[in-house]
C-alpha cells in the first residue's frame, strides 16, 4: 500500500515506464461514460463520418493541454493540484481545489450510477447493490494507491484494445456499417459540427486536474516530449475509440439507448461481443472511479493543509479516500435514474468552463513564466515565497472566465456571441486568451529573486520526502 500522499517523492523512489502513462489514460478514457459524448453528433443530425471527424478534432484539441500537465509530475515529484499554489497562493487556490474535488466526486457518483444500472441489466440483480459493490472496489483500489492503479489499468487496457479491435474490424468486415453513413457530401451543419468538437474538447479537459498525480513517480530526467507524446496517445485513442463506438451505436440504432445499442451492434459480429464491450468499458470506468477517489483524496489533503498544516500520512490518505468513496456511493444510490441522460452533458460543460482558465494559468506559468523553476520546500511553507494569495493568477483566472461568458451555451443560458454564431466556442477563446492574460500580468515578476530562494530552500529537498507514518 502506498505510503505517500501530497508529499514530495524523493529521487530514490522514482521509477516507472513511459508506457504506463499511455495505459492509465487509455483505460481511464475508454469507458462507458464516453459513449454518450460520442452520440451527440448523431443526435444533432450529423452522419457518422462527420461525427467521427468532429470527435477526432475535439479530442485532439483537448488532449494537447491535458497531456502537457504530465511533464510536471516527473519534474516536481508532486501531485497535480498542490502545484497551483505558486500561481494562486496558498489560500487563493482553495476555490480551484474545491472545484477539482467536485469533479472527482462527481465522476464517482456518475460512474457508480451507470455501472450499477449496467450490471443490473446484464445480471438481473439490484442496481443499488451493484453500485455499492463497484464503488467499494474502486475505493479499495484507490486505497492501495499509485502503483496498483497503474497495474490495474495496464490489464484493463489490454482487454479494451482486444475487444475494441474485434468490434470495429468485425463490423466493417461484416458490412454492418453502411458506407452511406460516411458520405461527407451529406448531413453537414457547421453549428452541429462545432458543438461536437466543443463537447469532445470539454470532456477531455476534465482529466487535466490529475494528470501529474500519475506521473510523479517517474524519474526527473524523463523526456518532456516523450512523456507528452505517450500520454497524448493514451488520452486520444482511449477517448476517441469509445466515443466513436458511441457514435456507431447511435448511427446504427438511433431509436435505442446507447447501452442497448452496444449489446445489439456487438451481436452483429458474434453473440456476446456487446456484453464483452460493456464489461470491458465498465472495468475502464471502475478504474477511472478509483483514480478519482485517489486524486480527490490528494486534493482534499492539499486543501486541508492550506488551512491548517497536516502530516501527509498513509492514514490520512486512506481516511480521505474513504470519505470521498463512501459519500460518492451514497449519492450514486440516491440520484435519479435518468440523471446521466438529462443532466450529465450540462454538468460536464460547466465543469470544463471552470477548469479551462486554470489549465491556461498553470501551463503558462510552468512553461513560459517560471519555466519549471519552483521550490518544492517553499510550496509547503505557509510563509513561503508563493504567499497566501497571488493576485496575478486569480486576476487572470477571473478575467478569462468573464471573457468566456459571452461565448457560452449551456443549459438555459446562451451568451450573446454564442447566440449570434449558433455555437459554443468558449473553450477555444478562453484557453489561449487565459494564457496571454497571465503571461502579460507576469512580465514584471521578479523571477530572479525566486531562483535565489529556490537554490537555498531546496538544498535538503530529499529529506522532506521521508515517509511520515
Amino acid at each position: 500500500m502506498e505510503a505517500r500522499s501530497i508529499d514530495y517523492v524523493p529521487l530514490a523512489e522514482r521509477k516507472g515506464r513511459l508506457l504506463d502513462q499511455a495505459t492509465i489514460w487509455f483505460a481511464g478514457s475508454a469507458q462507458l461514460l464516453s459513449l454518450a459524448t460520442g452520440a451527440i453528433g448523431i443526435v444533432l443530425g450529423l452522419n457518422l463520418g462527420w461525427t467521427l471527424i468532429a470527435l477526432a478534432i475535439g479530442t485532439l484539441l483537448g488532449t494537447i493541454p491535458v497531456a502537457a500537465h504530465a511533464t510536471q509530475g516527473p519534474h516536481l515529484g508532486l501531485p497535480q493540484m498542490i502545484q497551483s499554489r505558486p500561481q494562486f497562493g496558498r489560500y487563493g487556490a482553495l476555490f480551484i481545489w474545491a472545484m477539482a474535488i467536485v469533479v472527482y466526486w462527481g465522476y464517482i457518483v456518475l460512474g457508480g450510477d451507470l455501472l450499477g444500472a449496467t450490471a443490473a441489466e446484464l445480471t438481473g440483480g439490484s442496481s443499488q447493490l451493484w453500485i455499492i459493490a463497484v464503488c467499494a472496489a474502486a475505493t479499495l483500489l484507490a486505497v492501495f494507491g499509485y502503483h496498483w492503479l497503474h497495474r490495474a489499468q495496464r490489464v484493463i487496457t489490454v482487454t479494451l484494445v482486444a475487444v475494441i479491435m474485434v468490434y470495429v474490424v468485425g463490423l466493417l468486415a461484416t458490412g454492418s456499417i453502411p458506407t452511406a453513413l460516411f458520405d461527407l457530401s451529406q448531413s453537414f451543419d457547421i453549428g452541429s459540427f462545432l458543438v461536437v468538437v466543443s463537447a469532445a474538447t470539454g470532456y477531455q479537459l476534465t482529466w487535466a486536474f490529475f494528470v501529474s498525480d500519475y506521473s510523479r513517480y517517474m524519474p526527473p530526467g524523463t523526456s518532456k516530449p516523450a512523456i507528452i507524446a505517450v500520454t497524448s496517445g493514451g488520452l486520444f485513442f482511449g477517448l476517441f475509440t469509445f466515443m466513436g463506438v458511441g457514435a456507431v451505436c447511435a448511427a446504427l440504432l438511433p431509436a435505442e439507448g446507447i447501452i442497448t445499442g452496444l449489446v445489439v451492434t456487438g451481436s452483429y459480429v458474434f453473440p456476446g461481443l456487446g456484453e464483452l464491450m460493456l464489461v470491458s468499458g465498465g472495468l475502464g470506468l471502475l478504474g477511472l472511479m478509483a483514480m478519482c477517489a485517489y486524486g480527490g483524496s490528494l486534493t482534499l489533503i492539499t486543501a486541508l493543509d492550506s488551512i491548517r498544516r497536516v502530516q501527509p500520512t498513509r492514514r490520512l490518505r486512506v481516511v480521505t479516500i474513504l470519505l470521498i468513496g463512501v459519500t460518492g456511493t451514497v449519492a450514486a444510490v440516491l440520484i435519479p435514474d435518468d440523471f446521466i441522460n438529462t443532466s450529465f452533458a450540462t454538468v460536464l460543460t460547466v465543469v470544463a468552463y471552470l477548469m479551462g482558465p486554470w489549465t491556461s494559468v498553470n501551463l503558462t506559468d510552468f512553461f513560459l513564466v517560471r519555466r519549471g523553476n519552483y521550490s518544492v520546500t517553499e510550496i509547503f511553507k505557509k510563509d513561503g515565497i508563493y504567499g497566501l494569495w497571488n493576485g496575478r493568477g486569480i486576476t487572470a483566472y477571473l478575467l478569462t472566465l468573464l471573457i468566456m461568458v459571452p461565448f457560452m451555451n449551456v443549459g438555459s443560458f446562451e451568451g450573446p456571441i454564442a447566440s449570434t454564431l449558433g455555437v459554443d466556442i468558449a473553450f477555444f477563446v478562453g484557453i489561449p486568451v487565459g494564457c496571454v492574460i497571465y503571461w502579460l500580468l507576469c512580465l514584471n515578476q521578479n523571477t530572479a529573486e525566486e531562483l535565489r530562494v529556490i537554490a537555498e530552500s531546496d538544498q535538503e529537498l530529499e529529506l522532506i520526502g521521508t515517509p511520515v507514518e
